[in-house]
């Protein structure tokens, strides 16, 4: 669930999605269901 403003609140699930890692494979947020996963996003970094 999301307020109002779209934002999402301290303990809502993310929706899946795919990215590409720095070693150049796929991956999904659903290989981690389960364990305690962090994501950073760094724009233009590279």
């Amino acid at each position: 669930m999301t307020s109002q403003s779209g934002a999402p609140k301290v303990g809502d699930q993310a929706p899946d999605f795919e990215l590409q890692s720095v070693s150049g494979d796929m991956v999904r947020l659903a290989d981690f269901r389960g364990r305690p996963v962090m994501l950073v996003f760094y724009r233009g970094s590279w």
